[in-house]
C-alpha cells in the first residue's frame, strides 16, 4: 500500500473515531440534562416535567453539536479540494 494511500486510510479511521466520540457526547448530553431535570423535579416535586424537558434540551444540544461539526468538516473538505486544484487561497 503506497504511503499516501495509507495516510489517507489512517486519517479516515481517525475521523471515524472522532464521530464515535461525538455520538458518545450526544448520549452524555441527554443523560446529563435529563439527570439535572430529574434533580430539579425532586426539588420542586414536579416529576417528570423537568426531566423530560432536560432530556430534550440535551438531545437538541447534542444534535446541533454534531450538525455543526459535520458542516465544518464538509467546508474544510471543500477548501482542501479547492486548494489541491489550485483555486483557493494558499494554493
Amino acid at each position: 500500500m503506497p504511503t499516501e494511500e495509507r495516510n489517507r486510510f489512517a486519517r479516515g479511521l481517525g475521523d471515524g473515531y472522532s464521530y464515535v466520540g461525538a455520538s458518545f457526547a450526544f448520549a452524555f448530553a441527554i443523560l446529563l440534562f435529563g439527570a439535572l431535570g430529574w434533580l430539579v423535579d425532586g426539588w420542586l416535586h414536579s416529576r417528570p416535567a423537568f426531566a423530560i424537558v432536560g432530556g430534550f434540551l440535551g438531545g437538541f444540544g447534542g444534535f446541533m453539536s454534531i450538525y455543526y461539526r459535520v458542516q465544518r468538516d464538509i467546508a474544510q473538505e471543500k477548501r482542501d479540494k479547492a486548494r489541491a486544484e489550485g483555486k483557493g487561497p494558499g494554493a
